[in-house]
């Protein structure tokens, strides 16, 4: 996903373990899927930023996650084109002249008939074909240096690994005048064109954890260089080596060749020099920032037409965004790739939100333009999809909701996101479709450029106004990400985008899939409308004193619901079991029925509390060694929760509306609010479409705003709102697992603070779990991302962003 400008990355941990535990479950074919807009590695799967997930066609629902165009097929098999498809080689010239220099022929007998395959002599023979390439042909450029990853450390990552000692051997480097007394101990990841995997052997059927690795360093690699469109990596054994190729969709691998073969590696070096004209290779409008120390993390200049923004820094970097924070300023860049059939664009969903001045609760957005090279854009292809380069200007920065100080700050937080919500779909008719904790921002800061909001009549009315009477009060949380944004009515729909696409197809996008697994409501998770049983609730009232200010607050309301009251009713209707039997056995007819409505995201600001309120750890709190049965229990339905099935899935997460255990589910300290979910969990439960008449389109708002709103008045400056520590959370991770590794580690007199660090290493990254979640965390800010969810014993990863799944390319 596309993603926000506070979105960094929370420390990713164990990413070996976790890669090897998936590879050994993936089928030797994967069925089609819908292309991934996050795929780490798209031909088997997604790691680290797994977020948004759309997924097309209603009534045959994808595991996977999708961009807003088309579907494409990936077969495990390497296309058997891909040299002369993905790498580049001299015009009307072989390379056979290249074998007869004496040296490297010398190399490449040597290495192929060692026994066993020796690494320092792999990287003579790969440095000795650059040398020869580059004097060759590219005696202009700088030389590509390969250096044994053993020797020199690679430094600088934005997602650290902790799980043992990499195999990584070696990464490319374009020296830029370094010289290798500068780099003895470490190499800089920004200075990687390109990485090298070497295994002194591969046991045998463990080729595609092999390539797996591969695949998740490349990926690594490539976050830290956002001025590479696209990236290769190689894979080396005794039996041979293959080729990869990394693009936004994710990469693709050549098959393997045997050494008697080197002309596929000749082409990979070649390349590196001379990238092919018809695939993108850089994106020239982004260029690293002048440095006296390499070893610091590096900085950006990002080129807008005539101007310049100097010194950004990386807040968040994926296969398709990069998001960058220009200096200390609030200006925050954004570039993702988009499909270009996609029926809306971000930049013009912000223009219909701030048609009259920036709007509260959003953030505030300078322009959004195709970014080119070449006088053209920049675009990927993969089968018949084309993805184009777009960069949104924003002049917001924010800081990730886990920033909330404390509870009644938190639920301000959620109160305020429900209110920006609700009156962009009243006022702009416009629909999020992606609430997620990562989509939204607390601690704004906006530049000021003298621009107002001027439509104060129907004006959003935040907490502190209602409960302060604090004319105008500013939001205390802002909605980001709109890139999966859409126009609810389409009669009213005013996006140039959309407005032609529906004059020349028909268009149904609310009848598409979007969200982020945790946080996504049921209905869209399958596309269909539910048929279940659910608790039935009234309207919540509000007490006499808040009432009053309540309705003064929102007396020019239009929808009506601020002053609604239930009588003998629920929600001013009434559950109709006829309507739910014709439901419950009728996939099609409840496919054909779904559409995304607006109550789908208030439940998703419902699964938001859930997550956030699971994992918050007060301030204060002594540290966990291990994770907590309860919240174990109640963690795995939400890290195991996918989205959308062969058949009707089973939505574990239902549960935990069904239940009162969350007092135990939370910690000890905050368990006053598990009567706070209770309430809320009833009036989320219930397909709403099952009653007649239907309940408004903002019942749903208005039941969650009056609980939130009731229990900040009763909390606010009191002993129950609990302080939070903002840099931990509580370890969702089975503690009976864990309790293995320590006796594991004590029988082998394994130090858990060496063997976890990625520092001294006693045992390789298969045999350890990876690192506590506690000691993980960073001065990172969460993705959003926007993927699959499948929690994995033994892995430690972002409990927020803990999630798996099979993509393509």
């Amino acid at each position: 996903m596309a993603h926000i400008p506070v979105a960094g990355a929370w420390a990713l941990a164990s990413t070996v373990q976790v890669i090897r535990v998936i590879a050994r479950s993936l089928p030797n074919r994967l069925l089609t899927h819908t292309v991934a807009t996050d795929s780490l590695f798209a031909s088997w799967v997604s790691f680290g930023h797994l977020f948004d997930l759309v997924v097309h066609e209603t009534d045959a629902p994808s595991k996977s996650r999708t961009t807003m165009g088309g579907v494409v097929t990936w077969d495990c098999a390497p296309p058997p084109t891909f040299s002369s498809t993905g790498l580049n080689k001299p015009m009307n010239e072989t390379f056979e002249a290249l074998l007869q220099e004496k040296q490297l022929r010398s190399l490449v007998e040597n290495y192929s008939s060692a026994t066993p395959t020796n690494c320092n002599l792999f990287v003579l023979l790969l440095n000795c074909a650059s040398s020869l390439i580059h004097d060759k042909w590219a005696p202009d450029k700088k030389l590509v240096v390969f250096r044994d990853g053993h020797v020199h450390k690679q430094t600088g990552l934005l997602h650290e690994f902790h799980a043992g000692e990499l195999d990584l051997a070696m990464v490319i480097d374009v020296t830029n005048g370094l010289t290798d007394v500068d780099l003895v101990n470490s190499l800089p990841w920004y200075l990687a064109l390109s990485t090298v995997e070497w295994k002194g052997e591969i046991e045998p059927g463990i080729e595609i954890e092999a390539m797996l690795e591969t695949g998740a360093y490349l990926e690594l690699a490539k976050q830290c260089r956002p001025d590479l469109v696209c990236m290769y990596g190689l894979l080396a054994s005794p039996g041979g080596y293959s080729i990869l190729y990394r693009s936004p969709f994710g990469p693709h691998t050549s098959r393997e060749f045997d050494w008697g073969d080197v002309d596929a590696l000749l082409a990979y070096i070649y390349t590196l020099y001379v990238p092919r004209p018809d695939l993108p290779s850089c994106d020239h409008t982004i260029s690293r920032a002048i440095t006296t120390n390499i070893y610091e993390p590096p900085t950006w200049n990002v080129c807008d037409g005539d101007e310049v923004y100097e010194n950004c820094v990386t807040k968040d970097a994926r296969d398709m965004t990069w998001v960058a924070r220009v200096g200390t300023s609030p200006v925050t860049i954004k570039d993702t790739y988009r499909d270009v059939t996609a029926c809306f664009r971000e930049g013009e969903i912000y223009d219909i939100l701030h048609k009259n001045g920036p709007a509260p609760g959003f953030l505030k957005v300078k322009k959004e333009y195709d970014v080119q090279c070449g006088g053209r854009p920049i675009t990927v292809t993969c089968g018949n999809v084309m993805w184009v380069k777009k960069r949104l200007i924003m002049h917001t920065y924010g800081q990730p909701l886990r920033k909330c100080a404390s509870l009644v700050e938190f639920l301000k937080c959620m109160y305020d996101i429900l209110e920006a919500h609700r009156w962009a779909v009243q006022e702009r008719n416009i629909l999020h479709r992606d609430i997620s904790i990562g989509n939204i921002l607390v601690q704004a800061e906006d530049v000021e450029d003298g621009q107002e909001f001027t439509d104060l009549e129907y004006r959003p009315i935040f907490v502190n106004e209602v409960l302060n009477d604090d004319f105008r009060a500013p939001p205390m949380a802002r909605l980001a990400d709109m890139d999966n944004a859409a126009e609810l009515d389409p009669d009213k729909a005013v996006s140039p985008t959309f407005v032609a696409k529906k004059r020349r197809v028909k268009v149904e996008p609310l009848r598409c899939r979007t969200g982020t697994p945790k946080y996504i409501a049921r209905s869209p998770a399958i596309g269909l409308v539910l048929a279940m049983n659910g608790n039935w609730a009234v309207m919540p009232e509000l007490s006499s004193d808040l009432a009053k200010k309540y309705r003064k607050a929102y007396s020019n309301n239009r929808s009506g619901m601020r002053v609604f009251a239930d009588e003998l009713s629920f929600h001013g209707g009434f559950h109709d079991l006829k309507l739910r039997m014709a439901h419950k056995d009728n996939r099609a007819l409840r496919a054909t029925e779904f559409r995304h409505r607006p109550r789908h995201d208030a439940e998703s600001v419902f699964w938001c509390m859930v997550v956030f309120l699971l994992l918050a750890v007060p301030l204060g709190s002594p540290d966990q060694d291990a994770g907590e049965p309860a919240l174990y229990d109640a963690w795995k339905l939400i890290g195991d929760h996918e989205i959308g099935s062969s058949t009707d899935c089973i939505d574990l997460r239902s549960r935990l509306l069904q239940s009162e255990r969350w007092e135990e589910w939370l910690h000890e300290d905050l368990a006053h609010a598990g009567q706070l979910m209770c309430l809320l969990a009833v009036q989320v439960s219930p397909e709403w479409s099952m009653f007649v008449p239907p309940p408004h389109m903002f019942n749903l708002h208005e039941a969650m705003q009056r609980i939130i709103l009731t229990h900040i008045h009763m909390w606010d400056g009191g002993e129950k709102d609990v302080k939070f520590d903002t840099e931990r959370l509580r370890d969702p991770t089975d503690p009976y697992y864990w309790n293995y590794w320590e006796l594991k580690r004590k029988e082998n007199n394994v130090s858990p603070k060496s063997d976890l660090s990625g520092n001294t290493q006693s045992t390789s990254a298969a045999k350890l779990p990876g690192k506590r979640l506690a000691d993980a965390i960073e001065e990172k800010e969460e993705p959003e991302a926007k993927r699959q969810n499948c929690t994995t014993e033994g892995t430690q990863a972002d409990p927020y962003q803990l999630a798996f799944s099979p993509t393509c390319i």
